[in-house]
């Protein structure tokens, strides 16, 4: 058979219904997925068999991500394969970010099958369009150096101010920030060895003036699939978050912004699904998994402290397997 393949990537079951029914019939065979985390998996697997794929139709809203910022990484990882961007919320806005993100179409819902097949006729032909690009992962496994996370309570006599100048400039500290909430401070911490980091929580932070209760919490890297792998690791990449930089948390948008730190129980066993969900959330910029009070960390950036409550409440707490959440905005001691 000579039919050419279309990934759909929509939540809506009737247009999927409708689109693979109508493709069909029009010599179109279509693999469809609910959301961004299933197409990039789905892009995984046709790449794994050597399946050529000719055309993705994807949605710009995503119940997972953002389907521009999905744009960007699919055209990071396969920059030849033919994209057509759809939505039922058109405005010029959207098709400008869809036009410089790439896409090679755009379409405004609702659309006729005659009309989805022009487009596809209209694209150029290009040579190898299932072909990942590669890109240089090598240094990534090289050196790679472990982090774990310390949240810290003070006593109320304690000076945060003080303290937080004096861990701030502490080496190991990658991170550091007040919070609200169950904790005061949240630090993030990286050296070669993990017995180092042991070394500076009892030699210098548990010596801290005012430290009443520090939780240690190593982070590991998860158990997945070799596909959500791959995934993750193009995902920063692709989206420029440079995770594990401290010039994230130092730029100065990120300090415009809102930012809270989320931790959750989670069902180990339901972990497959719930990391690479959660990583690929649009207004996560570190996802974490660690050994200790909590399994998995999130730093969360949004530009209200409601519209990160609604992400959680909306996209995190449904979420199978997720048992609980706490979260602690960040309070900006010092403007950066």
């Amino acid at each position: 058979m000579n039919e050419k393949k279309v990934l759909l990537i929509d939540d809506e079951v009737s247009l999927q219904r409708s689109l693979t029914m109508g493709l069909l019939q029009k010599g179109y065979q279509t693999e469809s997925c609910e959301n961004g985390m299933n197409g990039l998996k789905a892009l995984e697997a046709f790449k794994k068999k050597q399946t050529p794929l000719h055309y993705v139709v994807l949605d710009v809203r995503l119940p997972d991500i953002d389907g521009i910022k999905l744009l960007k990484v699919i055209k990071f990882n396969y920059p030849e394969l033919p994209v057509v961007v759809i939505t039922g919320y058109g405005s010029e806005s959207t098709a400008a970010d869809a036009r410089s993100e790439k896409a090679d179409a755009y379409l405004e819902k609702p659309f006729t099958i005659d009309e989805l097949t022009k487009v596809f006729a209209e694209i150029p032909e290009k040579a190898s369009s299932t072909d990942v690009a590669e890109k240089e992962t090598a240094e990534a496994s090289e050196g790679k150096a472990i982090s774990a996370y310390v949240l810290m309570n003070f006593s109320d006599t304690a000076n945060l101010s003080d303290v937080y100048q004096e861990m701030y400039f502490m080496d190991h500290v990658l991170y550091c920030d007040a919070i609200k909430g169950d904790f005061d401070m949240a630090v993030l911490l990286q050296a070669e060895k993990l017995s180092e980091l042991h070394d500076l929580v009892e030699d210098k932070i548990k010596k801290l003036p005012g430290v009443k209760d520090i939780c240690f919490m190593p982070v590991e890297s998860p158990l997945l699939p070799e596909s959500v792998n791959n995934i993750i690791g193009t995902v920063d990449k692709a989206l420029g978050r440079e995770k594990g930089n401290p010039e994230t948390a130092n730029n100065v948008n990120f300090w415009k912004s809102a930012s809270s730190y989320v931790f959750l129980e989670i069902e180990k066993e339901k972990l497959e699904n719930i990391f690479p969900t959660l990583y690929v959330n649009e207004q996560v910029v570190s996802c974490d998994f660690t050994k200790g009070k909590y399994d998995i960390i999130l730093l969360m950036q949004g530009a209200s402290f409601a519209e990160i409550d609604r992400n959680i409440k909306n996209k995190i707490k449904p979420l199978d397997g997720v048992l609980r959440i706490k979260e602690s905005p960040i309070i900006k001691l010092f403007e950066m």
